[in-house]
């Protein structure tokens, strides 16, 4: 399954899955190394350094040393978004300047542990670092997750916090320090007990973010919730004073049945639903309780009930009367609520 190739050049041995290192020289490997992963080094010293490149049908696994340099991607602008394509990278020595998606800039030093997609424009700066990666192969990553990876928030962000990290960390640095003296069977299985961990890894930050997301959601819920009252309850609202970004906030909903738009009208319909209800609803007006429910037209609230319910408000308030259920399980496609565009 790996073949490994070596060179030596000044010095230095180098060794890798395909080739990469064989017949090349100092320069060629870190550029070679950071070329594919799509990101190109811009440096007034020459890209000198150690290399490392191990290929394996699980991924890729690396080490490189990086000069003070500006780092770039090289990846085609493009508006269309994209699959993640993740990579994760351990800061061993150096630091790592990185310019996020909102402009703001995050450094990272020695014993960063760094989740990062590369499928996102990545601007930033090394400092005479040296790093080890592993990128799982694309299907890998889907047989892990159970799911193609949607593009993350951040183009890179720290998971230094979890666990298994100095695990990998360890693992990767022995790898670094002595791969060179493996035989081929012998850097087989310690290329695979590396791959296990890092899996291991990724499924503890996917798990993680997908009990953050659930969290999250039920906070907007409660929120929404709270707030059914306001008529001028936007979007912006929600996402501000719930801790989110709006781009966040509609990531939030990408896996619901209903747009963000869609479950605000929903939850206050059926708000008004149960105020309708409610015993001695009759004291007050239709057009008092769709106020009451953050519907500032009376009309629009009408049209909206009776698409969302199949009746007119004061039908369902007679018929709730008289103990006759209303039907809320039906879906409310004829309005749009089912649908993100909503």
């Amino acid at each position: 399954m790996v073949a490994t190739s070596s060179a030596r050049s000044g010095g230095r041995r180098y060794f890798s899955a395909d080739g990469l290192g064989a017949a090349r020289h100092r320069s060629e490997v870190t550029t070679g190394i950071l070329g594919s992963m799509n990101l190109e080094l811009v440096s007034d010293d020459p890209l000198l350094g150690r290399g490392v490149l191990c290929e394996d049908t699980k991924g890729t696994i690396g080490h490189c040393e990086v000069p003070t340099s500006e780092m770039r991607s090289t990846l085609p602008a493009t508006g269309a978004p994209r699959e993640a394509d993740i990579c994760l990278w351990l800061i061993e020595r150096g630091t790592l300047t990185v310019e996020q998606n909102n402009g703001i800039q995050t450094r990272f030093g020695p014993g960063s542990a760094l989740l990062c997609d590369m499928a996102q424009a990545l601007r930033g700066r090394w400092d005479r670092a040296r790093f080890s990666f592993v990128r799982p192969a694309r299907q890998r990553l889907v047989q892990l997750l159970g799911h193609v990876p949607a593009a993350r928030a951040r183009s890179v962000e720290a998971i230094d916090h979890l666990a298994l990290a100095p695990f990998l960390a360890s693992q990767l640095g022995t790898l670094a320090n002595h791969g060179v003296a493996l035989g081929s069977e012998e850097l087989e299985a310690v290329l695979a007990s590396i791959f296990q961990t890092a899996e291991a890894l990724l499924g503890s930050v996917y798990v993680a973010g997908a009990e953050q997301g659930v969290d999250r959601l039920q906070l907007v819920h409660r929120y929404i919730q709270s707030n059914l009252h306001r008529h001028d309850l936007s979007v912006a609202d929600v996402a501000r004073d719930t801790g989110l970004s709006r781009a966040q906030l509609y990531r939030l909903f990408a896996s619901q049945d209903m747009s963000v738009h869609a479950t605000l009208r929903e939850m206050r319909l059926l708000k008004s639903l149960s105020y309708l209800h409610q015993p001695g609803s009759g004291l007050l007006s239709i057009g008092a309780i769709a106020y009451a429910c953050g519907f500032s037209d009376q009309a629009v609230f009408s049209k909206l009930f009776r698409q969302r319910f199949g009746m007119p408000a004061r039908e369902a308030r007679q018929r709730m009367a008289l103990d006759q259920p209303i039907d809320v399980s039906r879906a409310p496609k004829a309005m749009g609520i089912g649908q993100k565009g909503a």
